[in-house]
């Protein structure tokens, strides 16, 4: 990879999901009666925390990086292959992932302005966007059921949330808030990785 610059911002988009996962990890201590079960990350940055600042600043931190790495993301894949629309368009969910995290952490409950509302719709197109471009990309295809799989994984999340499931979410809407952000998050991230690796190898072969 000629570029140290792409590559920091590759760097970032990896670093998108333990970023966010990873401020819930040191928040979680400094919220009475924490359970992976029934907290939600909202929750670790409200006012009932004795430290909300914690998951707040790493909501912000979640944000920055997120936004940097959607620049990576639509500047590398192309370089890998990768059709120009999807790439941007992936981009583009990276980018509103960013958005999201950073709105609701200068918003923390119990303000009424927590929800990012259509800032962080691309998030949820994230998890049908990686798998386009993985399915349209011939250096990444051989990954391409993984990203399916997490295709249904998100379906399973949407149904829990929703209710239809018939799940307790009073007992369990922390674990699948949980889960839902990890299929969202993560396959940007995988795809970001893939991509260093791949320039990588590209350069070595000049």
């Amino acid at each position: 990879m000629k570029s140290p610059l792409l590559q920091w911002l590759l760097f970032a988009a990896v670093a998108v999901p333990f970023a966010y996962f990873g401020a819930q990890i040191a928040a979680a201590p400094f919220f009475p009666s924490y359970s992976v079960l029934t907290t939600s990350a909202s929750d670790l940055g409200s006012n009932r925390s004795l430290q909300p600042i914690i998951l707040n600043v790493g909501a912000l931190l979640t944000g920055v990086l997120a936004l940097l790495g959607s620049v990576g993301v639509g500047w590398a894949l192309p370089r890998i292959g990768a059709a120009r629309m999807p790439s941007w368009l992936l981009a583009a969910c990276v980018a509103s992932i960013g958005l999201a995290a950073a709105w609701a952490g200068l918003h923390p409950l119990p303000s009424l302005e927590h929800d990012p509302g259509a800032l962080g719709a691309g998030m949820f197109a994230a998890p049908f966007v990686s798998a386009l471009v993985v399915w349209q990309t011939k250096l990444l295809r051989r990954w391409r059921w993984l990203f399916t799989l997490n295709l249904a994984a998100f379906a399973a999340c949407a149904w829990v949330l929703s209710g239809a499931a018939g799940v307790n979410l009073q007992q369990y809407g922390g674990l699948a808030q949980k889960l839902a952000a990890a299929v969202c998050f993560v396959p940007p991230a995988a795809i970001a990785f893939l991509a260093t690796r791949l320039l990588r190898h590209a350069d070595g072969r000049k």
